[in-house]
């Protein structure tokens, strides 16, 4: 695969642009992923190199909780401006607690704000540059943390691989999100990127998730779509950099896509849906850049799993024997099949699928749909990744809009890398 284009490289290009089409959906609740057929395996190998499983999850500091501007609503005080557009960079790092378990605890906070700095306007006469200010202080409702809380607090931990981005061009904005509990303060910077590329941090946990995407669509209350199992979307769930199949008893459905390029889906029982998991969890695995290398033969016995947990998203596992790797989860892969295939083809047979020669990458490399196009809050026109034969993502459910800042000034925070 040719190496990737860096982040300033890609937001130079994206500036040259004056529009480009966006759109991206979004689940409330169990949050399921994108199906659709797998293209053709081209001539690339799989990037995704490295230990067998990834190295343990080390517990964070748990630093002591200091004095931090609040507003007068009882809210942390947004940054007046970010001196970087990547989108990774926070206040203060996690105080009264361990902040390299989760970006966010699984508990209600005391208050939850979010600060928006438009890095990238394609129609503007000027772009924004460096210090990017800050034009939207929210401050959420119960609802509305509750949602954050979710989408956060189950993201994946980032595995250390760069994935294959499209270079759409597009209106692009940094978020912090500063939340406060009684014992404890965690910053988590995000970014919606056109191209769904960015990644997630709360200073020390990092998320490959690109979350700034559901939290712009949330925050303008972007209507939730409906979808059947194997057509909706997932960025993945916390767990998923060391295993195909978290922690959780969740119930499998197996996707195929036919010939005429409609999904077949078969949704297992929870006792054969125990024995596919079983088998994922006992593969070997290593971080994924979710692309494999293979023959072009035949797309017959392709499928793609969907995880459904009873809470939090779903999970997404692309299998194609024909290739290698043949398994490819969020955030590991891995060379063996198991006895994966065997055990869905018993109650998923084969079906003819789609012309092997379709789409594949630049590179000739199959792209798993892991990173889909992402939307404008307002735009309700979609976009596809070129190369790609398929997305998915994650989102949340709609809530209310946003308060726009004010006569007050925002506080001063100095920025810990």
């Amino acid at each position: 695969m040719p190496t990737r284009p860096s982040r300033s490289t890609l937001a130079d290009a994206a500036r040259t642009r004056v529009a480009r089409p966006l759109g991206r959906a979004l689940l409330a609740g169990a949050v399921l992923a994108a199906g659709s057929a797998l293209a053709a395996c081209g001539s690339t190998p799989s990037t995704g190199t490295g230990a067998t499983t990834p190295p343990e999850a080390t517990a964070g500091p748990n630093r002591p909780v200091t004095d931090q501007p609040v507003d007068a609503d009882g809210a942390l005080s947004c940054p007046r401006s970010l001196a970087s557009a990547d989108g990774l960079t926070v206040p203060q790092k996690p105080q009264g607690l361990d902040g390299n378990a989760r970006l966010l605890p699984e508990r209600d906070p005391a208050s939850l704000v979010v600060c928006a700095y438009p890095t990238m306007t394609v129609t503007a006469a000027t772009p924004p540059t460096a210090p990017y200010r800050l034009t939207q202080r929210t401050v959420a409702t119960t609802e509305q943390r509750r949602q954050v809380v979710d989408l956060f607090s189950w993201a994946p931990r980032w595995n250390g691989q760069e994935n294959a981005c499209t270079m759409m061009a597009g209106d692009e904005t940094a978020y912090l999100v500063g939340v406060r509990y009684d014992d404890a303060v965690v910053w988590v910077a995000a970014k919606a990127d056109a191209n769904a590329c960015s990644r997630a941090t709360n200073g020390d946990f990092a998320s490959g998730a690109p979350l700034g995407v559901p939290l712009r669509a949330l925050l303008a209350a972007t209507p939730t779509p409906a979808g059947a199992r194997c057509d909706a979307r997932t960025f993945g769930r916390l767990g998923d950099d060391r295993t195909l199949a978290p922690d959780g008893v969740p119930l499998v459905t197996v996707c195929r896509t036919a010939a005429d390029g409609s999904t077949k889906p078969t949704e297992l029982d929870a006792s054969n849906s125990a024995q596919v998991v079983a088998a994922l969890r006992a593969l070997p695995t290593r971080p994924t850049a979710h692309t494999c290398n293979g023959s072009g033969a035949s797309t017959d016995r392709r499928f793609h799993l969907v995880l459904t947990y009873p809470e939090g998203p779903a999970v997404r596992v692309d299998v194609d024997p024909g290739c290698a790797p043949p398994v490819r989860g969020g955030g590991v892969e891995s060379a063996q099949e198991g006895d994966v295939v065997d055990l869905v083809e018993r109650w998923s047979a084969p079906i003819p699928g789609p012309d092997p020669n379709g789409a594949v990458s630049s590179t000739g490399g199959v792209i798993s749909p892991e990173r889909p196009v992402a939307p404008d809050a307002t735009s309700g026109t979609t976009g596809g990744s070129s190369g790609s034969s398929g997305s998915s993502g994650s989102g949340v459910a709609p809530g209310s809009p946003g308060v726009r800042v004010g006569t007050a000034t925002p506080t001063d925070v100095p920025l810990t890398p």
